[in-house]
């Protein structure tokens, strides 16, 4: 018997230091897995400028071709308003005070809202053509009561504000919705 004895108790001895070996390589095993899994969610991937995006070469139409040239014509001085400020007249033909109007609009800005050509926009309203009269264009540029920042005398003077205002007049009206072959009925 004593023989069986110490056989089992070699055995147990044998068993229970592979069970110790088995059960520290899966803790550690645990462990490894674990700090894996902790340092994989703590690396991000790096970012990525996105895709450049090269616009398309601008189409550029030909001149015009004329085979008479164009008659010279004087221009008439443009009608002034009630208080001599800004033309009141919307002819057709180009003004210089628009054209630097329109400049003007571009470099303080008006178009982020307003659109180029003055039409209105999704944060903007319509300003041309026919806008409000001068003096109340005025005053409200000065002294907005919406989300329009204020334009003070000292950013945009009186007299380009009148060159402005002349751009504003000079723009044309839009065709009527008839005519509009996508918005006809």
């Amino acid at each position: 018997m004593s023989t069986m004895t110490s056989r089992r108790d070699a055995e147990t001895q044998r068993k229970s230091k592979y069970l110790c070996v088995s059960e520290s390589l899966w803790l550690v095993t645990v462990i490894i897995v674990a700090m894996v899994v902790t340092i994989a969610a703590q690396v991000r991937p790096t970012p990525q400028p996105p895709p450049r995006r090269t616009a398309p070469q601008p189409r550029t139409a030909p001149p015009p071709k004329r085979e008479t040239p164009e008659p010279s014509e004087t221009k008439p001085a443009p009608d002034r308003g009630p208080q001599g400020s800004a033309p009141q007249s919307t002819s057709a033909a180009v003004d210089p005070k628009a054209d630097a109007g329109a400049a003007l609009y571009k470099k303080n800005g008006c178009y982020e809202c307003h659109v180029n050509d003055a039409q209105g926009g999704p944060q903007g309203p319509r300003l041309g053509p026919n806008p409000i009269p001068f003096p109340r264009f005025a005053a409200y540029v000065r002294n907005p009561a919406g989300d329009m920042p204020p334009f003070t005398a000292k950013v945009v003077s009186d007299q380009d504000l009148a060159s402005i205002y002349a751009f504003l007049q000079s723009r044309p009206a839009p065709p009527p919705v008839k005519d509009i072959p996508l918005l006809a009925p």
